[in-house]
């Protein structure tokens, strides 16, 4: 603990002489006509800084709250904050070219499952619960949209428990197996599901990763992108 050096004789808090009184005003009074008291300096700009942070804090609020309240109103894709900025281009060729597998064994690859109808590509896995739970609005989206095709990429997983979820989900829509998770790597993906929205010659026009909650926000998405 530091200590204060006191000169001999000198008593710490008292005075040898009292000070001489002066005419000079008190820091915290105004010497204003009605001689009322003056808020201090410090306190004053401690309370508009505080004004400042409240004014600050009640924007940004508002700007978060209108985020959320109106992406129901947005009639563009859905979900925005979600799509994937894909940055470097996803390269076509490698993307269309890695190879996929059938249920049955047999190879192929997207460039093979593309037909001349635009694509959305979604990619899952039997031990993604967000993945399960997504895939019947898929199912409902590729009978309400009878010109978009929809594939799905089941990705490193195990057959036999990927047939048996498929089954019990309902799906319709052809998918195959990406056993390495190349086709998966060559997408980009940052997780799963991640859905991808294909042109017919194999161009990804845009890329969500999450689920879609409800059918409406998945038909937008595709109206918005493939539309």
């Amino acid at each position: 603990m530091g200590s204060r050096r006191v000169g001999a004789g000198t008593v710490v808090g008292a005075m040898d002489t009292p000070p001489e009184p002066t005419d000079a005003p008190d820091p915290e009074v105004d010497p204003s006509a009605d001689g009322a008291p003056r808020r201090p300096r410090s306190t004053a700009r401690l309370v508009a800084i505080s004004v400042c942070i409240a004014l600050v804090g009640a924007l940004l609020a508002g700007l978060v709250t209108s985020l959320v309240i109106g992406g129901d109103d947005d009639p563009g894709p859905a979900a925005g904050a979600t799509d994937l900025d894909l940055g470097e281009p996803i390269d076509t060729a490698e993307l269309l070219g890695v190879e996929l597998l059938h249920v049955d064994g047999t190879p192929t690859s997207l460039g093979e499952l593309l037909t001349d109808k635009p694509a959305v590509v979604n990619l899952w896995a039997q031990s993604c619960a967000p993945c399960v739970k997504e895939m019947p609005l898929l199912e409902a989206a590729a009978k309400a949209n009878p010109d978009v095709d929809v594939i799905g990429v089941d990705t490193q997983d195990q057959l036999d428990r990927a047939l048996v979820l498929a089954q019990r989900t309902g799906i319709t829509y052809p998918w195959v197996q990406d056993p390495d998770g190349d086709f998966f790597y060559a997408a980009r993906a940052a997780g799963m599901p991640t859905t991808l929205a294909v042109s017919p010659d194999g161009e990804v026009l845009a890329a969500k990763t999450g689920t879609f909650t409800s059918e409406a926000e998945l038909q937008r998405w595709i109206d918005g992108y493939l539309g």
